[in-house]
């Protein structure tokens, strides 16, 4: 369990990772195991880069009998023994420690065919001695005694980790973090208390969730930097400039979340315990501006003047077990349900909500969040999303819908545009039928007048303004007008949608795919 615990350190530690054209290796090193040099015979060397000394990792795990396996075609490596199951990727800060992401440092380091992780001082808690001899350019790597075999140690170890690996699993995952239509949406797995801080010099908002950790879910929409670290720019909003995230603390586990405020902004914090937590940064008033206390409040659902407009929702597995008859029974004649996101993920509420809507008579359609920054991307991410609509049967009610809401990697419009029409062009190749595009009022403002063939579902959350007109579109097919709707069937608040016609109209556009 010692030699378990080396390599678990190694791995989760992973610091100082350089790239490959910063190293250089050290002539005449060394790396000895218990005073066996298990280098010479491999002529390998170790990699020093700005005062870091890399090992060559197979060489070490597979002395101390770890089973590893090297993909060449992705750069992965994965290491395997008793219940420790690694994986890391040359390049890629993101490690796999049991099927759990880590956020590293720096990635590791691919040179001459060999991958290279750094050695650093090892802790007390791993229970082994790692040493490095500059003068004598050699690694010493010393295990400790063997137990003396009592058996109440083994147990007692035993029971440690069990209770280890039930906290960390009672953790609530977080699984995203988005900006948009003025407003930060946190979707979590189980109810949290979030703190909420408002600090100046800068101006920024403090979210921590406490007792929390990122979810599996998570790097497929969101990465981190070499530090461990993620952050996403917001190029769409008047107010706020960028959005950090990281684990700030183990001790408790706490993640936090930074909103960057360009100026001082009041706002009021939203948790029904539905999976959502939700900033909302309040519009600019003279009375609000001078407000900086956190408000927790739910805001009054919006009252829409809908002239006989036909009424909808739009919800994914965090809106839970959903009653579609009481849904329908309060005139919700539509649904968008949540299908899929990236190239693998499938919502595990899908088919049961597109089963429970259809049997309520609601008009059910899909839509798949869209995380591609490149066109091969995104045609991967359509192939997805169209696996996911033949598991429900094949063709829905409605037309299929790209989600595309936010720009984390920064992408300019003409990228944006790039990776658009590729899911959509895929899509349409795939399903057979237009895509609907379904985005914010002001991000709907990076799609080119190319865009205007598709039919815009647009969010735009007011208790009194329709969405305005933006390049590609001057009116609106579907309208997202409140995220903090209540709807009988639903516990907790819920998207809510307005057509842009009546349901005898909004039926007649669809005569020919409800046939």
């Amino acid at each position: 369990m010692k030699k378990i615990c080396l390599f678990a350190f190694l791995f989760l530690f992973l610091l100082a990772f350089p790239r490959e054209s910063h190293a250089a290796a050290s002539s005449n090193s060394h790396i000895q195991l218990d005073g066996k040099d298990i280098s010479v015979s491999k002529g390998v060397q170790i990699q020093e880069v700005k005062g870091n000394v890399l090992v060559p990792l197979r060489l070490i795990v597979e002395e101390l009998g770890y089973s590893v396996n090297w993909e060449s075609k992705t750069g992965t490596i994965t290491i395997h023994k008793e219940n420790l199951n690694l994986s890391l990727q040359v390049n890629n800060p993101i490690a796999s420690v049991n099927d759990q992401p880590m956020g590293l440092a720096v990635a590791p380091l691919l040179n001459g065919g060999t991958t290279y992780v750094p050695l650093r001082f090892v802790s007390e808690q791993t229970g082994v001695e790692v040493v490095w001899n500059n003068e004598l350019k050699t690694v010493f790597l010393t295990t400790p005694p063997a137990s003396s075999g009592n058996s109440v140690t083994t147990r007692d170890h035993s029971a440690t980790q069990a209770a280890s690996d039930a906290i960390e699993s009672e953790r609530t995952a977080v699984n995203q973090i988005r900006f948009n239509n003025h407003q930060l949406t946190i979707t979590v797995d189980g109810k949290v208390s979030p703190k909420v801080t408002k600090l100046t010099q800068p101006d920024r908002i403090v979210v921590d969730i406490p007792d929390s950790k990122f979810g599996e879910e998570f790097p497929a929409s969101q990465s981190f930097n070499n530090g461990g670290q993620g952050s996403f720019p917001v190029t769409e909003d008047l107010d706020v400039s960028k959005v950090r995230y990281s684990m700030f603390s183990t001790n408790p586990a706490s993640v936090r979340i930074v909103v960057d405020l360009d100026h001082s902004t009041p706002f009021h914090l939203i948790n029904a315990d539905d999976g959502k937590v939700i900033v909302a940064l309040d519009q600019a008033t003279e009375e609000s501006a001078s407000t900086d206390t956190v408000i927790s409040t739910i805001p009054v659902e919006p009252t829409i003047s809908s002239d006989g407009h036909a009424q909808g929702i739009d919800v994914s597995h965090h809106n839970g077990n959903i009653d579609w008859q009481q849904v329908a029974a309060a005139g919700k004649t539509f649904a968008f349900i949540k299908a899929t996101e990236g190239t693998k993920y499938q919502d595990n509420q899908f088919l049961a909500n597109v089963q429970g809507a259809r049997d309520a008579n609601i008009l059910v359609g899909a839509y798949h969040f869209l995380n591609a920054t490149t066109v091969d991307g995104a045609r991967q991410e359509a192939a997805n999303f169209a696996r996911a609509i033949d598991s429900a049967g094949g063709r829905l009610d409605l037309p299929p819908v790209m989600d595309y809401e936010n720009n984390p990697k920064g992408l300019t419009s003409a990228q944006i545009s790039e990776v658009a029409h590729a899911f959509l062009d895929e899509m349409e190749k795939l399903t057979g039928r237009e895509p609907i595009v379904y985005t914010g009022n002001v991000f709907a403002s990076k799609f080119d007048p190319t865009f205007s063939m598709y039919k815009l579902w647009v969010a735009r959350y007011s208790t009194t303004q329709k969405p305005t007109a933006v390049p590609a579109w001057n009116s609106w097919w579907a309208w997202q007008y409140s995220s903090t709707g209540s709807v009988p069937g639903i516990s907790g608040q819920v998207d809510l949608d307005e057509y842009n016609g009546t349901i005898d109209e909004l039926r007649a556009s669809l005569a020919g795919s409800l046939d």
